[in-house]
């Protein structure tokens, strides 16, 4: 798999951006960039399609088992450097809380955890920056996460920035077909774990319900239907999966060729039962490619039911009935395709980082 790199003439590496004596820029933010580990496909995109941010980041070794000591170089370098990154007016945070004498400081939540832990540690920060007459603001991704901080905090402007999506050129027309004819469904996460497996327990990565009971139920009524599993399969995944012939793997791939595969595939599916009440960005690569999406009900979820761009079920057998009945229903999936090839215009990467950017030319 090929890592990620930035591509924006905004981007620098923190080792030549120490030597700019100067930034015509208001905004920074501060990245670490592995070359091991999945990487937040949501903040690398938004920044990545930004105009006026100046992105500074780490990259990091393609050494197996570094990445924890250079996000300790990272957080280091950060606080030696502080006081270069004090002369913006505006700083871009991801998932740091630090206490800087910065104007406006924007906070990036996309996967809250709504503890008591997070609770004081967000009073604490709005307190600091309240004292100091600074402005405190938190950027997220969907209503509840907002009214949820509304309640929290007293002094915080919070702002809605959606998950997106972006497309290689030759997606950008709406297109609708599906894998070589035949109906097929698709899963798409960095990491599809179960038992065993190193991230089988990971809120998003662990995949026991999708491996234990839809793939069977799936087989057993329809072995025809194709499953595209799009991310590293583990281990003990891959021995619980082996007797079913109708499973297509394509492992970890580059955000690009990840969408490329789901665009090939009739149906996306969000097979996760728990609500973390947060907005899922692999929904939005789904819609971004076309598909309609099979889903529980849920906040992490809600963009499908609300404005009717698939199913959202709250049972597996739901779950697998519908997979089937929209095989069965052609007319009826594409007119799905066509609600969400309408639907997705405003949510690319690129409308999202032109809303939060011109949002901070206003206050």
């Amino acid at each position: 798999m090929n890592y990620l790199h930035f591509t924006n003439p905004n981007s620098e590496s923190i080792f030549r951006w120490l030597f700019r004596k100067d930034d015509d820029l208001e905004q920074v933010t501060y990245y670490f960039l592995s070359k091991l580990n999945a990487t937040s496909y949501r903040y690398f995109q938004l920044f990545e399609s930004t105009t006026k941010i100046r992105i500074v980041y780490l990259s990091g070794l393609a050494i197996p088992y570094t990445d924890i000591l250079m996000l300790k170089l990272y957080k280091a370098l950060f606080y030696i450097f502080k006081a270069k990154f004090e002369k913006y007016t505006y700083i871009h945070l991801l998932g740091q809380h630090p206490m800087l004498n910065i104007k406006t400081q924007i906070l990036h939540i996309d996967d809250p955890t709504y503890s008591e832990t997070e609770k004081y540690t967000l009073k604490k920060w709005e307190n600091f920056l309240n004292k100091k007459n600074l402005s405190p603001v938190i950027i997220t991704t969907n209503n509840y996460t907002k009214e949820w901080l509304s309640n929290l905090l007293s002094h915080t402007e919070i702002l809605i920035i959606e998950q997106g999506y972006s497309l290689p050129k030759k997606l950008e027309k709406p297109q609708i077909f599906d894998d070589k004819g035949k109906f097929s469904c698709v899963y798409s996460s960095p990491y599809i774990h179960i038992g065993r497996d190193k991230h089988a327990n990971h809120d998003t990565w662990g995949a026991e319900l999708l491996i234990e009971r839809i793939i069977p139920e799936i087989s057993t009524k329809d072995s025809e239907i194709l499953i595209h599993l799009i991310g590293e399969v583990g281990e003990d995944a891959v021995k619980a999966l082996q007797k079913y012939e109708n499973i297509v793997y394509h492992g970890r791939v580059s955000f690009e060729s990840n969408i490329l595969l789901i665009a090939k595939c009739s149906v996306g599916i969000y097979p996760r039962a728990k609500d973390y009440k947060r907005s899922m960005s692999k929904i939005f690569s789904y819609i971004g490619a076309g598909l309609p999406v099979v889903t529980f009900d849920s906040v992490d979820t809600e963009v499908i039911k609300l404005n009717s761009l698939g199913f959202s079920v709250t049972s597996v057998e739901e779950f697998v009935s519908k997979i089937l009945y929209l095989k069965n229903n052609p007319d009826l999936l594409k007119s799905f395709k066509i609600r969400v090839n309408n639907f997705r215009v405003n949510y690319t990467w690129q409308k999202l980082s032109y809303k939060m950017e011109n949002f901070f030319l206003n206050i």
